[in-house]
């Protein structure tokens, strides 16, 4: 296979995720994959015998080297898929996972990465070490049952480490994230979906030129520059991209960039809006709960509504409504901003809300856990 060359492969949408098919495709075109057939499953992690003879017949008839199951998959049942089509199986946390590697950029970055792999792979090779002990090893993709034991007892023991050296790393950070609120510096974290437009914005405002492109996690690592503006210093931090239902492992794997949000003064979550208002609508409801789990709740918040400008007026008028109505249930003290980081349209308007909501201190309600009220 040449280097441009892309795995052919299976997509497994699981009955959580059905409606995540978008998203999907682009973490797997990302990651490096060729997306050439899609299978809907009514289960959520388990796979039965009958569709795992089905998705074993696809396997052969479409060539497919590489299968991805966008869900979170019992280890049984990834071990009885494997073995059954002989194909290498990714789940959506690895996929998420492969895709942060491609962009590493920095020492911690890369510990955070190699953490969060070894934590999800250790139920995955309990299961491997059972199975191979019953003599049902999957040979053609382990190396075989004293082998991955003493992979297992190796990860382990790599883990120990890797947090230790991570818990030094974040203590200098958050030692270095204080000692610049003591400074009295305004600090707004730029927040939201991935592809929303974050690092544009953050471009815009900042006058840098950081990398930026239609593909997931272009940034993994914060992005800083400080802006005066009016007198005032604001330190603007762009984050790592949201995505939804996010998997407990990436948030740990990140807290150090998710822990800037909770640090901030301002925060300031970038919407698409040229994406369908219900999807807006989704994505703003969990981004809401995202920051809740951070302990970034007590934060002002400054929805920045970027594209306008590839949206008619009459869709922007509906749009705007609909946000207004969820915006006041999980804040209601938000404010909105109409922007287009790529034409600079608006960015004055959230330079001036951003000092104005530091300025004022505003922040003391928290996010509302919103659930099933909207």
């Amino acid at each position: 296979m040449g280097p441009e060359e892309k795995e052919r492969a299976l997509l497994l949408l699981s009955k959580n995720f059905l409606n995540h098919y978008n998203e999907a495709v682009a973490l797997a075109e990302t990651a490096g994959y060729e997306i050439v057939k899609v299978k809907k499953l009514r289960r959520e992690k388990k796979i039965g015998r009958g569709k795992t003879n089905a998705i074993k017949k696809v396997v052969e008839e479409g060539k497919i080297t590489s299968i991805i199951y966008y869900g979170d998959i019992q280890p049984s049942s990834l071990f009885k898929l494997e073995k059954e089509t002989r194909t290498k199986i990714i789940d959506r946390v690895m996929l998420i996972l492969d895709i942060f590697a491609l962009h590493v950029g920095s020492k911690e970055a890369m510990l955070q990465i190699e953490m969060a792999k070894i934590k999800h792979e250790l139920p995955f090779m309990r299961e491997y070490i059972r199975k191979s002990k019953m003599g049902e090893l999957v040979g053609f993709l382990g190396p075989g049952n004293y082998g991955i034991d003493a992979y297992r007892k190796q990860q382990t023991s790599r883990l120990s480490r890797i947090k230790e050296a991570l818990e030094e790393i974040r203590k200098r950070e958050h030692e270095r994230a204080v000692r610049r609120k003591m400074l009295g510096m305004t600090i707004a974290s730029i927040v939201g979906y991935a592809s929303a437009g974050k690092t544009s914005l953050f471009n815009a405002i900042t006058n840098e030129n950081k990398r930026v492109g239609q593909e997931y996690f272009t940034t993994l690592y914060p992005k800083h520059k400080t802006v005066a503006y009016k007198g005032k210093k604001v330190l603007f931090v762009d984050t790592v991209g949201f995505i939804r239902e996010v998997p407990p492992e990436v948030i740990e794997a990140f807290y150090s960039t998710l822990e800037e949000v909770s640090l901030s003064d301002v925060i300031v979550f970038v919407v698409d809006m040229s994406e369908d208002v219900e999807v807006i609508k989704e994505k703003i409801v969990a981004g809401g709960e995202i920051l809740r789990k951070l302990n970034a709740g007590s934060r002002p918040i400054i929805f920045a509504l970027n594209k306008v400008d590839m949206v008619d007026n009459e869709v922007i008028e509906e749009r705007l409504n609909t946000i207004k109505k969820i915006s006041s249930k999980i804040k209601p003290d938000a404010e909105i901003a109409m922007v287009s980081a790529t034409n600079k349209i608006g960015i004055e308007k959230v330079l001036e809300r951003v000092v104005n909501l530091a300025g004022r201190g505003i922040g003391e309600q928290r996010i509302r856990s919103v659930g099933n009220a909207i």
